[in-house]
């Protein structure tokens, strides 16, 4: 072979050999790069679900006390004012065009507060629902953590039949956003909860005849009052 020729072939290898060789390194680190990514993704989300668990067993097995809700001196003079038409309708003058009233989740929960419940009991209105949230102990025969201090959600369906009977049935019973069974809590789903105490309560009765029509939406309750 001729010197020149020799080079031909010399250079010729020296072009292909890097060419083969180069692409390995890249694709190594490449590959190291998308596992400790993926590993970060892992513990990250372990973290988070370690987090959110602990938080919803501090929130529903050792849940602090509520904060309860204060209303300032304007609101608290509304309020009254509801609260005097709501007793007693028949006070409202004849000719007044707007007998409806609206009470919002913020009075109710203060009225709460006022019965030392604001701290045990909040209050959340709905389409069509009324949700109350509970601390309470659980008694002795609960399926579950007996005798621990625990956060519940009750939710009830409630209207105002045209014969004025008040309908409050519990829809739901959840602890932590888990639907309880219902043969845990005695068969109460669905059923109505105050059907025998109107009927037995002259009280809630004559309350009852004073309301034309009741509606319950999100953050409000809308009463409209008989003349």
């Amino acid at each position: 072979m001729n010197t020149l020729a020799w080079k031909a072939s010399k250079l010729t290898t020296m072009q292909t050999v890097p060419e083969t060789a180069a692409p390995a390194a890249p694709r190594a680190r490449s590959t190291k790069k998308v596992v400790l990514i993926t590993l970060a993704v892992i513990l990250g989300c372990a973290g988070i679900a370690a987090a959110t668990g602990a938080f919803w067993v501090k929130q529903n097995f050792y849940p602090s006390a509520m904060t309860p809700v204060s209303l300032t001196a304007t609101e608290k003079a509304e309020f009254d004012n509801k609260l005097q038409a709501l007793n007693n309708p028949a006070a409202i003058p004849p000719d007044e065009a707007n007998r409806t009233i609206v009470v919002n989740e913020r009075e109710v929960n203060a009225y709460l507060a006022q019965q030392q419940l604001g701290e045990t009991v909040q209050v959340k209105f709905g389409e069509g629902q009324v949700s109350a949230a509970v601390i309470f102990t659980a008694p002795e025969d609960f399926p579950i953590v007996p005798n621990q201090k625990i956060r519940l959600r009750f939710t009830f369906g409630t209207s105002l039949s045209a014969e004025h009977k008040l309908s409050l049935k519990l829809d739901d019973l959840s602890l932590g956003g888990i639907s309880l069974p219902n043969s845990w809590i005695g068969d109460l789903k669905g059923v109505d909860l105050v059907a025998e105490n109107v009927e037995t309560d002259p009280a809630l009765q004559k309350f009852l005849a004073g309301i034309q029509s009741l509606e319950v939406h999100n953050g409000t309750l809308r009463l409209v009052l008989n003349k």
